[in-house]
Formats: C-alpha cells, structure tokens, sequence
C-alpha cells in the first residue's frame, strides 16, 4: 500500500480536469463512508450537497467562514469545533482565500477535543506567494457520524474579530430531507 500524502496542490498546478476528479474523488470517500456506517440502507435515500459552515460546524449564520480575530502571531486559534450529527459524514477536499495578504500561514484538521488525531497539515504561504486564490488536498480528509471536526489556524499576522475568511472546500453526505428535500425527477 502506498504512503498517505497530505498536502495542499496550487489551483494553478492543476487543469480543470485535475480539479473535477479530485472533487469527484471527494464525493466516492462520503458515498463509500455512508455505506460502510449504513446511513440508510439505499444510496437513493442520501443526498451530497455543499456544506453550509453555519448549519454543518456550528460558524456564525450571518458571517460564513469568518475567523474569529488574532492578537497573537504564531498561536494557533480554533476555527471550527463541530460534533458531527449521528447520519451525516462531511470531507474537505481543498480551501480558498480572499486576497493574498491574507493572515493565515497554516490549517491543521483534527480528530476530537484534544486534536491528538491529526487529519492534514496544510501550508497556506504558498498559496500567496503565488497569488493563488485556491488550493487542493492532495488527499480528501473525512469526519464521519458523531465525530468531532476541530480544524485550528495559525495566524501569521495579528487581525481583528470577524475581518479573515478562509473558505473550506467540503461536500456532505445525510439523508434526503434533513436540510435539502428529494430533487425532482
């Protein structure tokens, strides 16, 4: 078996193509986790859809994926600490910043309260050296029914309260009906 490779892909080192099939990759790991913890016994019964920051982890309603401010250069600050709702798996398979002068050097994703479980490392710098406004996972990184998401930042410059975004990639995969009704033939 291959070693697992975590790390964030430049927009601009990836063709559309590239970028379709990762997205695609994304949504095989939740129909295949959905399956695994029988969500619902029929695939025809969940629904993938974008994830909303506010409803999925728990960001404030009116203000998606705002950071709350850093005074502190070089200390992590939490960003998102979600419990995953008992029929519902979520993956981030990329990120997007808003200008290249954003404060963000690092995200780190990990496994429950204590962040002992380490998901990804992602190096942001990169991203704005180049004046990218995006990256890609190498790999998709999956919280599953009932885990806890906590995704950390480290901020490299000090800002105020509510004035960085940093925009998570993610799909999510529940029931049709919990937040999105069945499509229309």
């Amino acid at each position: 078996m291959a070693p697992t490779k975590s790390y964030l892909i430049p927009i601009g080192d990836l063709s559309l193509d590239a970028r379709v099939s990762i997205r695609q990759n994304a949504e095989e790991v939740l129909v295949n986790a959905a399956r695994d913890l029988a969500i619902r016994s029929n695939d025809r019964d969940l629904i993938i859809r974008d994830t909303l920051p506010n409803t999925d982890l728990g960001l404030a309603a009116q203000e998606d994926w705002l950071i709350a401010g850093a005074g502190v250069v070089a200390t992590e600050l939490q960003y998102i600490s979600a419990v995953l709702a008992v029929d519902r798996c979520i993956v981030f398979y990329g990120l997007g910043v808003e200008t290249a002068a954003a404060s963000i050097s690092r995200l780190r994703m990990t496994l429950g309260a204590g962040s002992a479980l380490i998901r990804g490392v992602y190096q942001l710098e990169q991203l704005y050296s180049r004046l990218e406004p995006a990256g890609y996972f190498s790999e998709a990184v999956l919280f599953t029914r009932q885990e806890t998401c906590r995704i950390m930042v480290m901020p490299r410059l000090a800002f105020a309260a509510n004035t960085e975004r940093l925009h998570l990639l993610a799909r999510t995969i529940e029931p049709i009906g919990a937040i999105v009704s069945a499509p229309s033939a």
